[in-house]
């Protein structure tokens, strides 16, 4: 999904409730282009279509979304959108750090009986989950120095596919780490015992890798990894 500026933000946000309902409705159900919204909503100008599209990835949708809702009910959507706290969606539009760290296979349709809203709260959900976990580990990663943050990435200890809605945000089930040592995490080449101490696999050669494994745990302010998570990590690759 793209991410919206600030004066397209502000002009979605000025729309009334009823508007961009339609827009959603019209698109997602119906299938009908951008262009062609505009020409049927007063309230929108004839333009390029970008003001219907501004509506659509407001609410986190895309091309692929169109007309991929074939259940929609137009009251049932006025009544999910006035749900949302647009201050946030605000936020999470602007915080932008880099491309997003959510699996690719999280859309699903109203067919699948999940939530039509399901994409963009999850990410909500992950937006929040980062900024708790770069006050928790001081925007630095937990295994060395670096800081820079389109170089830090949430990394889950039990794998996002096999954790529920909950344990997915549930910041002891997940550590402030650089991509470097993400990568190595989620590959199993190292994991940490219920102490923090980190421990490494023989089936990676860090020597010729040049990966130095002089690593020390820095532990987070608050929401210290759970040994729960950590002993389901080094039993899927072969720690214990």
């Amino acid at each position: 999904m793209a991410r919206l500026d600030a004066r397209r933000i502000k002009f979605v946000r000025n729309l009334p409730l009823e508007v961009r309902a339609k827009v959603l409705y019209e698109f997602l159900k119906k299938g009908t282009s951008t262009r062609n919204i505009e020409k049927q909503i007063n309230l929108l100008a004839e333009e390029d279509g970008w003001q219907a599209w501004s509506v659509i990835h407001f609410y986190g949708f895309d091309g692929s979304s169109k007309g991929r809702y074939p259940n929609l009910v137009l009251k049932k959507l006025k009544e999910d959108l006035s749900k949302f706290d647009e201050n946030e969606l605000e936020e999470f539009h602007l915080d932008y750090l880099g491309p997003t760290e959510l699996p690719l296979d999280i859309a699903m349709n109203e067919n699948d009986g999940k939530d039509v809203f399901r994409v963009i709260k999850t990410r909500q959900g992950q937006h929040k989950l980062r900024k708790l976990l770069l006050q928790n580990y001081q925007s630095k990663c937990a295994l060395c120095n670096i800081s820079h943050p389109k170089l830090l990435v949430t990394s889950h200890i039990k794998p996002w596919s096999k954790s529920s809605i909950q344990e997915r945000m549930d910041p002891c089930n997940s550590i402030l780490l650089c991509k470097l040592h993400d990568g190595l995490f989620e590959n199993g080449f190292i994991s940490l015992t219920d102490d923090l101490e980190v421990l490494f696999s023989p089936d990676f050669d860090f020597e010729s890798q040049m990966v130095s494994k002089d690593l020390a745990f820095t532990e987070p302010i608050r929401d210290r990894p759970s040994p729960i998570f950590l002993s389901i990590h080094r039993k899927l690759h072969g720690f214990e």
